[in-house]
């Protein structure tokens, strides 16, 4: 019976501290205690070294650069995420995008262990050089336009709550004036009936404050938005670019229309769509946020579903 290899434990202890932190973060900001916050900080930085040598321990197992299947792909695309999320972290104190950066990581681990292989050869096909340069690509701004989703979204809800307790304000009435002509105004927290404060909806209206307090102010969300998409489209074009002349060597063609290229294409339309919407437009904030919602959906589609349920050229990624 042969033993686990080296990157398997220490890939999962890696998923071990990434989950612990999410559970962290979950915490942080329920209670907002700042040490829960620490508390999953430590474990993100905890587990990243971990996780640099699972993938680095891969590679010399298996004798080539690991980006060959979707293990090793969707291990690297959560290395890079998580290494954005340290960033944020440290430099710019951005310490709540740790939660929905491990809750992606964590699912993209689980994935990958799903879709584990041992170490192996590397089918003809990948026996090149731009193996390294456009799987490393296209892994890497899948991982950073991930992050223009995620502030997108962050956006999304911090707007939503703005909007809610703008337009439930005007409920706080005056409840009462006293004998002494002092008017008292009443939010609806002391008593009364179950309706509450902000016109009925006490439980939407906690969430908006909630909101509110937890997240940025939605026009920096929608700036960190667009910011994540200017790094990584770029390098999305240039591994489509990469892609293109690597299926010229291998296949004598450029472009085929192969599924994965067609839906990797589409991705780089949507991202398109946003820029140039945006500088050409002025569609930003709500808008640029849903596009940055279907450019993510696309990544995933590309990445998963073309690779593992619709046949063509790039169907050896399954193994």
């Amino acid at each position: 019976m042969s033993s686990t290899p080296a990157s398997l434990v220490l890939f999962g202890i890696a998923v071990a501290a990434y989950t612990l932190a999410v559970v962290a973060f979950v915490l942080h900001l329920a209670f907002r205690k700042r040490i829960l916050g620490d508390i999953g900080m430590a474990l993100v930085l905890i587990g990243w070294p971990i996780h640099f040598a699972s993938i680095f321990t891969r590679a010399l197992e298996a004798g080539h650069w690991p980006l060959g299947n979707m293990y090793e792909y969707s291990t690297g695309i959560a290395f890079v995420i998580v290494t954005v999320c340290v960033i944020l972290m440290v430099r710019a104190r951005m310490r709540l995008i740790g939660l929905p950066a491990m809750i992606v990581t964590v699912a993209l681990m689980g994935v990958a262990y799903m879709l584990y292989v041992p170490p192996g050869q590397l089918v003809p096909a990948l026996h090149s050089y731009w193996l390294t340069i456009h799987v490393t690509s296209m892994a890497t701004s899948s991982a950073i336009l991930s992050f223009a989703f995620f502030f997108g979204m962050a956006y999304l809800g911090r707007r939503w709550a703005d909007n809610r307790l703008l337009a439930v304000a005007p409920a706080a009435v005056p409840a009462s004036v006293s004998s002494g002509g002092v008017a008292t105004m009443t939010m609806g927290g002391g008593g009364g009936s179950g309706g509450g404060g902000f016109g009925g909806s006490g439980a939407r209206s906690s969430l908006a404050i909630w909101l509110q307090r937890a997240l940025p102010k939605a026009g920096l969300l929608d700036g960190w938005s667009y910011r994540f998409v200017m790094i990584g489209f770029p390098i999305w074009t240039f591994g489509v670019i990469c892609g293109a002349i690597w299926g010229e060597h291998a296949w004598g063609r450029y472009w085929g229309w192969d599924p994965k290229e067609t839906f990797a294409f589409i991705t780089w339309v949507i991202f398109a769509i946003y820029l140039h919407a945006r500088v050409t437009y002025g569609w930003k904030e709500k808008r640029a946020a849903i596009i940055t919602a279907f450019g993510f959906a696309a990544i995933l589609f590309t990445l998963y579903a073309v690779n593992l349920w619709i046949a063509g050229l790039h169907s050896y990624a399954r193994a």
